[in-house]
């Protein structure tokens, strides 16, 4: 007999189930907090992250300008000089007497 006087036939069932209940809420304990220790790590790992250099960013984007602005001119005067018919060798006459 058990303590309150049922058999254990007839109190397995109810037993069985609280303590399928008991391990269903412990694994979803564990499992929140593998969530929270997950979010937290995370977060630290963001912290660590350093932070770009505003006036390394400003000088790069300076010299990007300034490299394109030059290959923009360039372009041009070679355009104009194609136009004009300058550069290069031009071909020797050869004078007769």
């Amino acid at each position: 007999m058990h303590k309150s006087g049922k058999r254990y036939s007839e109190t397995a069932a109810k037993v069985a189930a609280g303590r399928a209940r008991k391990r269903r809420q412990a694994w979803e304990k564990t499992q929140e907090e593998k969530a929270m220790l997950a979010v937290e790590e995370a977060k630290k790992w963001e912290q660590g992250v350093r932070t770009p250099n505003q006036k390394r960013l400003v000088a790069d984007q300076k010299a990007r300008d300034k490299k394109s602005a030059k290959q923009e001119r360039e372009a041009l005067l070679r355009a104009e000089e194609e136009a004009i018919g300058k550069g290069g060798k031009g071909q020797k006459r050869r004078v007769i007497y």
